[in-house]
């Protein structure tokens, strides 16, 4: 039988945590020793458009990961994907760790970022999808990303702790001990299955209720783990309703019934937003940032990079613990407001260099990290991951993830050339800070509320009225206790839609104030 209950949960999040610390150890990993004087010496002492391109070929490379689960995501089971992606990034490790040209090492970061690619497109939706509880859900996902910062984090240190070295261990090391945290993914999700909405969106029907069984330690004939089953046979009976295809004119202005273009529109934008907000620039070279913009010594800028990282850590899983208490809405709102203002003054500093402006510019930017991190670094993984349709889930959240890494590549890439052009210079950070501003209005108008919603109602916020009267709509509102005023948690209404014939909201939530 295996694993049960709630422990094929823990399993999920454990392996889905792991795997996120994958992502967040590369990121920080090449920040740390991207000046050290071996790795320059390995790598033949390339320039800032080779450093660029070492830093954003995995970003690249994560970007064409998440269109190969995009295209071919429903071949192979959620679980599948991501032993897949670990593999994979073993065998780039291998090769990036035993580098002695940037050739080669450009090479590693494609196997890497390929594999990375597969695991941030299916780990938020394995684990959104094996929460029972909805007030789990959230925090789960939101978990994984502070996993990821915590990577970040651990990678800065341990660069950090090697500059005392005089070999080439200094660089090499810490890139080669990302295989261990590959494996410890691979060994806690082994033991778990795929999830039940995988296996009945395949029509495996037996699977799907042999696993609701081991997740509610219930036979399927209890009326709990039956409304469960029906929810998600309702809502795929629902998005089967709607047969039109996913044309390309309804990204632009959908009038489909289940709105599917614009639930995967609002995730890309969402995710590509968050990572034009400059903290791909920030974490990939905040070393070089602190030593050769802001002026502090390099073993300062070392020490402080890992600070650094250490706040966004601790500020995510401070996010995790407060996560329900709050709508997923007052947490981007918010955020992008105190962002907004923190890199404008962080911006404002830099365009005036000095020891005592450096400083300041210094603390603006932890406050700025310390904001990011329990808002716009999780919580678009979330949002995105919730408002996803069944039937297109993998493609919805691998092209809004794939967006995460396009705009990181020329965030990561075309950064540090502007910035070292003395014409451009400061005002590199004047483009994040638009992407900040403009964060505020997408979401209040954009982004319905999820929060207290199980995954088969959010279709319900979405759809239209000719579907609000089949029978499986009105199955799925039975099931899930949809409208009824023990449901009704949210603190936001959702935002009217942009698009013609989309949903405001549904039935009675129609008229609900924004609060």
């Amino acid at each position: 039988m295996g694993v049960q209950g709630e422990k094929i949960y823990l399993n999920a999040l454990l392996a889905g945590s792991l795997g996120f610390i994958t992502f967040g150890w590369d990121a920080g990993v090449l920040g740390g020793i991207l000046l050290t004087t071996e790795f320059q010496t390995a790598m033949g002492f390339p320039d800032t458009t080779i450093i660029s391109m070492i830093a954003s070929t995995f970003l690249l490379a994560s970007w064409f990961g998440c269109i190969i689960v995009a295209t071919f995501g429903m071949l192979l089971g959620r679980r599948t994907w991501i032993i897949i992606g670990n593999l994979i990034q073993i065998l780039g490790t291998i090769i990036s760790a035993s580098s002695f040209s940037y050739g080669q090492l450009i090479a590693g970061r494609v196997f890497i970022g390929i594999g990375n690619g597969f695991l941030t497109s299916m780990i938020p939706i394995y684990v959104a999808e094996m929460a029972v509880r909805t007030n789990t859900r959230g925090r789960g996902v939101n978990a994984m990303i502070a996993a990821a910062s915590l990577g970040t984090a651990l990678a800065y240190w341990v660069d950090f702790g090697m500059v005392f070295a005089n070999s080439q261990a200094v660089w090499r090391f810490p890139v080669a001990f990302q295989i261990f945290w590959s494996l410890c993914t691979i060994a806690v999700i082994f033991p778990n299955p795929d999830t039940p909405r995988y296996y009945y969106a395949k029509g495996r029907i037996a699977d799907g209720d042999a696993l609701l069984e081991r997740l509610y330690v219930e036979s399927i004939t209890t009326t709990e783990v039956q409304q469960a089953k029906l929810s998600i046979l309702a809502s795929l009976e629902l998005e089967r309703a709607d047969s039109a295809s996913l044309r390309i004119k309804d990204f632009f202005w959908d009038t489909s019934e289940m709105q599917a273009a614009r639930r995967i529109r609002t995730g890309m934008i969402l995710i590509g937003v968050a990572y034009l907000m400059g903290i791909d620039m920030i974490f990939y070279y905040m070393t070089t940032i602190f030593q050769v913009y802001i002026g502090l010594a390099p073993l300062t800028a070392s020490a402080l990079s890992g600070a650094a990282t250490t706040v966004l850590t601790i500020s995510n899983y401070l996010g995790v613990y407060f996560m329900e208490r709050l709508g997923r809405r007052t947490w981007l709102i918010g955020g992008a407001a105190a962002q907004t203002v923190f890199l404008a003054i962080f911006t404002g500093l830099l365009s005036s260099p000095g020891p005592q402006t450096g400083a300041a510019a210094a603390a603006m930017l932890f406050c700025w990290i310390s904001v990011f991190g329990p808002t716009w670094g999780p919580v678009t993984y979330v949002y995105s991951s919730e408002i996803m349709p069944l039937r297109y889930r993998h493609l919805g959240f691998a092209l809004s993830v794939s967006c995460q890494w396009v705009m990181a590549f020329i965030t990561v890439f075309a950064g540090p050339i502007a910035i070292a052009n003395p014409s451009v210079g400061w005002k590199t950070w004047i483009w994040f800070l638009v992407f900040n501003a403009i964060a505020v209005p997408f979401v209040y108008f954009c982004c319905p509320e999820t929060r207290g919603h199980s995954l088969e109602e959010i279709d319900l916020l979405f759809m239209s009225g000719a579907l609000n009267e089949t029978d499986a709509a009105r199955t799925l509102k039975h099931e899930t206790g949809f409208g009824d005023e023990n449901t009704k948690s949210l603190d936001e209404e959702a935002p009217k839609s942009l698009d013609e014939g989309a949903p405001k909201s549904l039935d009675d939530e129609k008229s609900k104030p924004l609060s």
